[in-house]
């Protein structure tokens, strides 16, 4: 279970529950915004953010890991909680004897039927595509995800709560796509972080790419054709903006040179 998943959890569970403020003893002394074990289940996990503190659940067959900060197949995880020792196991009675004469006046004992144990309940996940914006909102609507790119890192980014950008990052080496709002594969994602030497023009791609020394220049990739462009005189490449502006305004790639 992700990250994004868990906070999806808590802003439903908080949207729940908006006139109270439960205090949770496991956030003592601990920061705001951080996810920490809690002391009822391993299966639980507390998100201490001061009095909108709230608790959730791992899916079935997860505890949450301590050390990573999410949730885990609960093989993989040691959790506290199943240290504790477990009672010992009562002593079987002994067997009443059996009469001498062979004859036994008490009926045989019926074995107990085992509970009727009720199907579980089926949960409505919510479909909610995140939607990705330059700047965190200062108030969070409940029914969407915010997330915001990060312009140090093509595998980080940044998940919205109360107008404060949690840091987040993408596993197994996989890029933050600012279209889809998910990890995606370094293949499908144009980072303007990424070395422009690394890119590839394919035949199905109409992209741009920027110079690597030159902030005036950039290249052009259309249907597998990579073609060098100029900006006009006096502007250069900017790569958040993709597109030519005024040379002393534009975020160049790198320590390409602003000529």
């Amino acid at each position: 279970m992700s990250k994004y998943l868990m906070y999806l959890c808590l802003v439903l569970v908080w949207r729940s529950h908006p006139s109270s403020a439960d205090h949770f003893d496991e956030c003592d002394g601990v920061e705001d915004e951080t996810f920490v074990q809690s002391w009822e289940s391993c299966q639980s996990y507390v998100y201490c953010q001061g009095e909108d503190s709230v608790k959730g659940d791992c899916d079935d067959g997860e505890y949450f890991d301590g050390e990573t900060g999410g949730c885990d197949v609960a093989a993989n995880v040691q959790c506290f909680l199943d240290e504790v020792d477990e009672p010992a196991e009562p002593e079987p009675e002994p067997e009443p004897e059996e009469p001498e004469d062979g004859n036994d006046s008490t009926p045989p004992t019926e074995a107990p039927s085992p509970p009727i144990q009720e199907p579980p309940t089926e949960i409505d996940f919510l479909d909610i595509a995140p939607v990705v914006k330059p700047n965190c909102p200062f108030s969070d609507d409940p029914s969407q995800v915010i997330l915001m790119a990060s312009n140090e890192s093509c595998s980080n980014y940044y998940l919205c709560y109360h107008g404060h950008a949690m840091e987040m990052h993408c596993t197994n080496q996989l890029y933050f796509n600012s279209i889809t709002g998910q990890c995606d594969l370094r293949e499908n994602v144009q980072c303007a972080m990424d070395d422009p030497r690394d890119h590839k023009c394919l035949p199905h791609m109409t992209e741009f790419f920027p110079h690597p020394d030159k902030c005036n220049y950039f290249y052009y990739c259309i249907k597998g054709f990579l073609t060098l462009q100029q900006c006009p005189f006096y502007y250069g490449w900017d790569i958040e903006r993709r597109s030519c502006v005024q040379i002393n305004v534009a975020k160049c790639y790198g320590n390409s040179k602003r000529s």
